[in-house]
Parts: structure tokens; C-alpha cells; sequence
């Protein structure tokens, strides 16, 4: 979706697994799965990240606060949603779930260059309940000690991703619970984190090196369908007729006028290779879960032109045949009747040289 990285298993100061986390590397957090609603829209993605940074079982295992670090590849801007649009995920959840089938007797802005070396802390600032830095770095290992020492610690196995994204230009936003809130208070108010994109992308890779199953749950707003390789789908339809209707608030969040539910389950990281980038789909067709049908792979999707193709011959895009119900035909109609008029004039002139 340009965009955020997902879960990932960081590694302690005393060298302990954390848990796995949807939206980046997590510090000293137990997290179950992650949520993230995406949008793209005038050169700008937005993804509305839910965030679960609650305090592992054992506390002595982590650092004070839970955390968690996310790249994304542009500078970008970071801010709560509001109060009344903290239910987003809820609403979004309780509109997509899949359907119960009863039978009878069955139970800021634009990208910035990278430093030359070292890291450069753009801004750090206390965002809702979250204390939140905005960095960018010329070098990983130099990212990865910055981040050590602030509490960070950071597995040696990221550092090859991470300097993938550092040679791409890609920033980074390091997420912590702020001073005086408590590290188990579970889902905790979303994020919104907006930067400047030309194509939807979910960064996934740093889940390669996570020690737990990834669990992910990605709505994607725009103006069609989505899918995305290695995706299930679990919903796919209009917003407009989402119910139970999310509140205006909520519904300003859902940048589009179509919605598709994309997720994993129970991921092995081991199988995570690259960021998730999404296309668009065959169709619009629609589509939503149920005890019968639980998902739709993309192998599954109705195969057949993209809905930008689907062009009609005024439109003069496309050759005639190629737009669905093409009236190519009717472009016999004016050689039919020069030819009818050819004929008829020659006709004419042979009868007025035989009386002449």
C-alpha cells in the first residue's frame, strides 16, 4: 500500500524475542493482530494504523515502554485521529464481518534525500499517547545503534532489510508509549501517517525476521477492488452501502468509494519477501465472507478485463471490438448504402448512353 512496515519480532538489550508487530518492529510489546487502513489520493498515501503496544507478560523482558519502528518511503507527517474517529477499526470490523449462514438443523510531504551518514531526527514530539520521532539515516548500522541507544534494541537480522530501505530513501517513524501511560491498556487510539507515494505499498519485509505467526488485517479504500499476491480477501464492496453504516467521522477516514478486506493469518515470516503492493482488480465484483466461503484467494478472483478497460466506443480508447457489447457492426450501415448509391448511379448513366 508506500507505506508502513510490518510485523517483525525485535530482540531485547538481553537478546529476548518480542512479540510480532503488523506495523513495524516491536519493542518490548505482546501484539495480536494488526490493522491498518490504507489510502492513496493527489500524490499522498494516508494509513490509519491500529496500534496494540501492550506490555509483555513478563516486564523484565523488555524496556520500560513498549515501542515499535516503522519505515516509510517518504518524509512523513504524523498525527492522532480524532476523538470521535477512534472506533474506526470497530466500525470497520463489525461491517465486514463475514456472514453467518443458518441452515435448518445445522448447528508532510514530499521525499527528502537521506543524510550522508549517520541519522537525522526530524522532529520528535508527544502525539495522543504516543511519543513520537520522525527520522531519516544515511547508513543502517548507524540507524541501528542510534536506535540501541535510545532503548531500541534492534535484532541484527533487520539490518539488511533496513539497509534496503536506507539505499531507497525511505524514512523511518519510531512509535513509544509516552511517560505516564500505562504499557497494558491493549488497542490504544489510532495513527494517522500521511506521506507522498505514486502507488499503494504496505512495507512488509522487516516480518521476515518476527519469531511468531504475522496476523494482518489491511482495509483498503479507493476507487475499485484491490488485491494483493500472497493476500486473502475477506470483503469487497461500496462504502456506501457498508452496514451497519460507520459514523460520518469514521466514514471521512475511508478515503474512497469502494473498500476491500485483505488479510493473513497465522503467516510464517519465513515466507515474507517483499513489501505488499497491491494492483487492481479483474473486476468490482463483490464480494464478503462467510461460515460457507471464508475468504477469496486472488487465484479465485473472476478473471476478465480491468474495470479501467472497460471502455465503449465513443470513448475512442480502444478499438471497437475490444469494448464489451462493441457495435463494430454498425459500421456497415454507411458502406452499404455508398455502395447501394454507387450501383444505382452506374445503373443511370448506362441507361441514358443506351437511349442516347
Amino acid at each position: 500500500m508506500l507505506l508502513l512496515a510490518l510485523a517483525l519480532t525485535a530482540v531485547l538489550a538481553a537478546a529476548r524475542p518480542a512479540g510480532a508487530c503488523a506495523c513495524g518492529i516491536a519493542y518490548g510489546s505482546k501484539v495480536g493482530t494488526e490493522r491498518a487502513l490504507l489510502s492513496l489520493q493527489d500524490g499522498r498515501e494516508e494509513i490509519v494504523l491500529g496500534l496494540d503496544l501492550a506490555a509483555p507478560d513478563d516486564p523484565s523482558s523488555g524496556p520500560r515502554r513498549p515501542a515499535v519502528l516503522l519505515p516509510v518511503p517518504a518524509t512523513p507527517t504524523v498525527s492522532a485521529v480524532a476523538e470521535d474517529q477512534k472506533s474506526v477499526f470497530q466500525d470497520l470490523e463489525l461491517a465486514t464481518r463475514p456472514i453467518v449462514v443458518q441452515r435448518s438443523g445445522d448447528g508532510d510531504g514530499a521525499t527528502a534525500g537521506a543524510p550522508r551518514g549517520g541519522v537525522s531526527v526530524l522532529s520528535r514530539e508527544r502525539i495522543g499517547d504516543y511519543d513520537v520521532s520522525r527520522l531519516r539515516a544515511g547508513d543502517a548500522g548507524a540507524l541501528r545503534r542510534w536506535l540501541n541507544r535510545g532503548g531500541y534494541a534492534t535484532p541484527a537480522a533487520a539490518e539488511p532489510v533496513l539497509r534496503d530501505y536506507v539505499a531507497r530513501g525511505w524514512a523511518f517513524v519510531a512509535i513509544r508509549l509516552a511517560d505516564r501511560v500505562r504499557g497494558d491498556t491493549g488497542t490504544l487510539s489510532p495513527l494517522r501517517v500521511s506521506f507522498a507515494a505514486r502507488s499503494l505499498v504496505y512495507p512488509l519485509r522487516l516480518s521476515a525476521v518476527s519469531q511468531r505467526p504475522v496476523d494482518v488485517q489491511l482495509y483498503v479504500a479507493g476507487e475499485h477492488r484491490v488485491v494483493a499476491t500472497g493476500f486473502n480477501t475477506y470483503f469487497a464492496g461500496f462504502v456506501s452501502a457498508l452496514r451497519p453504516a460507520p459514523p460520518a467521522e469514521v466514514r471521512s477516514l475511508v478515503r474512497g468509494r469502494y473498500l476491500t478486506r485483505l488479510g493473513i493469518a497465522s503467516s510464517d515470516p519465513k515466507a515474507i519477501t517483499s513489501d505488499v503492493h497491491f494492483r487492481e482488480g479483474v473486476s468490482d465484483r463483490l464480494f464478503r465472507a462467510s461460515t460457507d466461503y471464508p475468504y477469496e484467494t486472488v487465484e479465485n478472483f473472476a478473471r476478465g478485463p480491468l474495470p479501467s478497460a472497460l471502455v465503449t466506443a465513443k470513448t475512442g480508447d480502444s478499438t471497437l471490438e475490444d469494448a464489451p457489447g462493441g457495435a463494430a457492426w454498425l459500421l456497415l450501415f454507411p458502406g452499404i448504402a455508398l455502395a447501394v448509391l454507387l450501383v444505382f448511379g452506374v445503373l443511370r448513366l448506362r441507361e441514358r448512353l443506351r437511349r442516347g
